[in-house]
């Protein structure tokens, strides 16, 4: 490969790059008005090692699901931000989630959490009740599809 080869190849790479921060820019620019959305949006990012695009489109699901709701409870309010990237997670995957991003968390507290969430219409299971697979009725929403 030569070196006008490697350079344009360099080139490309940092125009991609560009692309991606105006992006990053453009949503912090919407985002602007709510420093929450943004504080969570990190903690997502450094936490469960989201993208930051994804990150912030998570952030506005779980402050318009928190808001809907009422949530003032940390627990909840976690299960949430770990659902938030419309992920498909059994009830050991949001735990170890939730561990991550609170330093503690029961599997026993984080299923009863999450059947009382499912209660409320907050989340919904896409598996069966012996294998459930559990996500965000928000994020079925989103993709047109209704559970």
């Amino acid at each position: 490969m030569s070196a006008s080869d490697r350079l344009g190849r360099l080139e490309n790479l940092l125009i991609s790059v560009l692309r991606r921060l105006e992006v990053i820019e453009a949503v912090l620019k919407d985002l602007s008005g709510s420093g929450e959305a943004v504080s969570i949006a990190f903690k997502l990012v450094v936490s469960l090692s989201l993208p930051a695009a994804t990150a912030l489109r998570a952030a506005e699901r779980v402050l318009s699901t928190v808001k809907s709701l009422g949530l003032a409870d940390p627990i909840d309010r976690a299960v949430i931000e770990v659902l938030s990237s419309c992920d498909e997670l059994t009830i050991s995957e949001i735990t170890r989630r939730v561990r991550v991003l609170r330093g503690s968390a029961s599997r026993r507290v984080i299923s009863s959490r999450v059947r009382k969430l499912m209660r409320r219409g907050v989340l919904v299971n896409l598996g069966s009740n012996s294998r459930p697979r559990i996500t965000l009725r928000g994020c079925l929403r989103e993709r047109g599809v209704e559970g």
